[in-house]
Parts: structure tokens; C-alpha cells; sequence
């Protein structure tokens, strides 16, 4: 579980306006991904930094339909290995 999820304490029968928002936030953001890969040009359209952020920092506690991960996974590796490269060509040019 993310780090930013642990440091929250739950009281009982205490609402917590931050875990709510937090939780608005995340579920935000699964709708939103899975709007983007659910579309036919999912495997065209670049991931948003934000959305890359928020998978990075809660993306554990995500949960997404099998085929929505699966084309999330295909994007995220895609934008991996173009960093990989970018680098790899900045680090010869020297």
C-alpha cells in the first residue's frame, strides 16, 4: 500500500475529509485511464505526467478491468523504453 495512504489514521465514526478527497482523486484518475485506454486509439495517445505521478505514488491500490491493465502496462512499458532511449542518445552525444 502507498506510503500516502498508511500516514492517514482512521478514527471510528470520524469522517477524514482527507482520505475522502484523496479517494475522490484516485477514483478520478482510474475512470480517466480507463476512458483513455478503453478508446480505439488507446496505443496512440501519450499518458499524461499526472497520471504517471499518481500511478507511481498509488497505483498499488488501483484496480483496473483485465484489459484496461493490460493496455496501461503496454503504454507505460512504451514510455519506458522511449526514455531508455532518449537517454541512451543524449548520454553518446558527449
Amino acid at each position: 500500500m502507498s506510503d500516502k495512504l498508511n500516514n492517514i489514521i482512521l478514527f471510528p465514526g470520524v469522517l477524514n475529509d482527507q482520505l475522502q478527497e484523496l479517494e475522490t482523486k484516485l477514483l478520478k484518475t482510474q475512470k480517466l485511464i480507463a476512458l483513455q485506454m478503453d478508446d480505439p486509439n488507446w496505443d496512440v495517445m501519450p499518458l499524461d505526467d499526472i497520471i504517471i505521478e499518481q500511478l507511481a505514488e498509488y497505483g498499488d491500490v488501483m484496480s483496473f478491468k483485465d484489459h484496461v491493465a493490460r493496455r496501461l502496462i503496454a503504454c507505460l512499458a512504451t514510455e519506458l523504453g522511449k526514455q531508455r532511449q532518449y537517454n541512451a542518445e543524449i548520454k553518446y552525444e558527449y
